[in-house]
């Protein structure tokens, strides 16, 4: 038998002797070499991804978490592997948890007993790491255990688009299952979204719905909806809409974020940044109509070419700096800069989009706290928990800079913790044809102390300072005189080819989501349109 008995003072049910769970732990662990011992149990609140608690019994062993029904302990939920585990969140506000697992979700908790299921944790990793190592084999890094005491911090950390915690080739692998979960909630019913439509601003004359546009191709997926091309049935022309469902946003706590990124679309007006041309709801849905950029995300060129030329990365580049320093005129942080982030135009041009991580500032109070961004991307003071500010996007153009001319982030590691390290510990590598002025952009932006950071004392114009960008006049860039030596093939104005096949298969249509409870109201202030006539 591969089960040990349990003699943990953590196992408070007992169930290290309990001969069914005894039996349900021997038969997933048919293929193991030595035993599972129980280290810890109890009884608790799960979360589930609808916002739905459940009594389970969280069952720790020396090799996984086992997500129980009470008294049934034959019916397990959940089988998580130790080694898949990356993180523990606590909240210092309410009772809740979360367990993060990058492979697939996060696992959410409420218990009194949370600080101790943490402490558990952390030591049964050290210990299978330790008995991995002795055993030949690879170890892994320590558990992160975060606390949190901002009001939505936790909801945000422990809800956001799950992707966003993962490191870029975990993405993908969960991508096409995250992808094939949302087709399936919204493609249950194929009835038209046809509820009251809310849009008009004081003054204006025009109304617009989703009647007003053709549905042509679907071009990208997230956790509250879809991204489709459509064409404006009046004035013919080409937008990206962002069709997000009410009632995710509400249930994840996502409202005052959702309204705040349509603030901060609307307050942009710059050549690099993505521009709102209307904004409306239903009863059931918010619209973003967003410029549609046809040559796609710059990702989908770097994982096709591997790699850039210093040249082409430094347009790139240049461009994206323009866009973060006007954003920081305006007091925002973006905090989420990546080649998924940034939109290629036909001509070479980039536009940066994507602001649901930004952060409009207080001048009061000129820090952000919330632990957000993509791995790979993070900056050290955010891993360390600690208040940040422009530095950090800052910190983001180095990583960009890095990984569009040698292909791959410096600090990459498949395992989250080990790369958090590496971020706040390592020395940046550069390959040996790398240009010294690259180089030094790269040490410059990489530099750990936010005070001491390229940028963080006149911002943009340190960046435009420095030698690697001596071939570019400045003001030629803005205006887009500048002839980018990348150019993206596109064939005509409704070309999706520079997007992934796994969205421009689905069916391009606005399916029927069921209304908000607090329908409109709660998303008052939402609507906007660029224009008050729209051109024939």
């Amino acid at each position: 038998m591969l089960c040990a008995a349990s003699s943990s003072p953590y196992d408070t049910l007992g169930l290290g002797k309990d001969p069914t769970v005894k039996k349900m732990i021997d038969k997933y662990g048919f293929n193991m070499p030595d035993p599972e011992t129980v280290v810890y149990s109890n009884v608790m609140i799960k979360i589930n991804r609808k916002g739905r608690e459940q009594e389970r019994t969280l069952l720790i062993t020396s090799k996984a978490v086992y997500n129980l029904v009470p008294k049934k302990y034959s019916a397990c939920k959940r089988r998580i592997r130790i080694e898949d585990i990356a993180s523990v969140t606590l909240s210092t506000n309410s009772d809740e948890f979360a367990i993060h697992v990058p492979k697939e979700y996060d696992y959410r908790f409420k218990s009194k007993d949370k600080e101790q299921v943490a402490e558990v944790l952390k030591e049964t990793i050290k210990n299978f790491s330790a008995n991995r190592l002795a055993a030949g084999g690879e170890p892994i890094g320590p558990l992160t255990v975060t606390k949190t005491h901002e009001p939505n911090l936790f909801e945000q950390t422990i809800t956001k688009e799950q992707m966003r915690l993962m490191t870029r080739d975990q993405r993908f692998k969960r991508l096409q299952a995250l992808r094939a979960e949302a087709a399936s909630a919204e493609d249950m019913a194929e009835e038209k979204d046809t509820g009251k439509v809310v849009n008009m601003l004081p003054g204006q004359d025009d109304k617009i719905g989703p009647d007003d546009f053709d549905f042509l191709s679907v071009i990208g997926r997230g956790s509250f909806g879809k991204v489709m091309q459509v064409r404006h049935k009046t004035n013919k022309q080409i937008y990206a809409m962002k069709i997000l469902r009410k009632k995710a946003i509400v249930a994840r706590n996502q409202v005052e974020h959702t309204k705040s990124e349509r603030k901060i679309l609307q307050a942009l007006q710059h050549p690099f940044l993505m521009k709102l041309r209307f904004a409306f709801q239903t009863d059931s849905k918010l619209y973003f109509v967003l410029d549609y950029y046809r040559g796609g995300e710059l990702f989908f060129h770097l994982k096709k070419k591997r790699k850039f030329a210093e040249e082409e990365a430094r347009i790139f580049v240049g461009e994206v700096a323009l866009a973060l320093g006007h954003l920081h005129g305006l007091d925002i942080i973006y905090r989420d800069l990546k080649p998924e982030n940034i939109l290629l135009h036909e001509t070479g041009h980039i536009c940066l989009t994507d602001f649901g991580l930004s952060k409009d500032l207080d001048p009061n109070i000129p820090e952000a706290h919330t632990f957000c961004g993509t791995p790979e991307y993070l900056a050290p003071e955010i891993i360390a928990h600690k208040g940040h500010s422009f530095a950090v996007d800052w910190w983001s153009l180095g990583i960009l800079l890095y990984e569009l001319t040698v292909g791959i982030p410096p600090f990459y590691s498949s395992n989250v913790n080990e790369m958090y390290q590496k971020i706040q510990q390592d020395y940046v590598k550069f390959p040996p044809n790398m240009q010294d002025q690259c180089k030094d952009l790269v040490i410059k932006l990489l530099e750990r102390n936010p005070k001491e950071r390229l940028g963080s004392k006149t911002d943009i114009e340190e960046i435009k300072a420095h030698p690697f960008f001596r071939p570019i006049d400045w003001d030629r860039l803005f205006k887009k005189e500048i002839d980018p030596p990348y150019k993206p093939k596109v064939q005509g104005e409704e070309d999706t080819s520079n997007f992934s096949k796994e969205f421009t298969k689905e069916q391009a249509t606005d399916t029927y989501a069921p209304p908000s409870a607090l329908g409109d109201e709660e998303f008052k202030g939402f609507t906007f349109q660029a224009e008050s006539r729209l051109a024939g």
